[in-house]
């Protein structure tokens, strides 16, 4: 498994268990009116398969990362 930092792991929690983010100010990436990371960690989230971005810039967990979110318990 790969080795999660916690800013991704934080993200995690939250979009592999269905919600989406929304894009905020800058490079801010907001889930439910909080910051919590910005377009860095979701790009390296993209890059490793364990999330994915629609065509309204919202970000939203793959299969892969619904699974990676399970077996971690977050």
């Amino acid at each position: 498994m790969r080795k999660l930092t916690e800013a991704q792991k934080r993200v995690l929690k939250w979009i592999g268990k269905g919600w989406r983010t929304e894009p905020g100010a800058g490079t801010a990436v907001m889930v439910n009116g909080k910051r919590i990371c910005n377009a860095d960690t979701m790009m390296a989230l993209y890059r490793a398969g364990l999330a994915s971005k629609d065509d309204t810039g919202c970000w939203s967990a793959t299969p892969s990362g619904k699974t990676i979110t399970a077996q971690l318990g977050l």
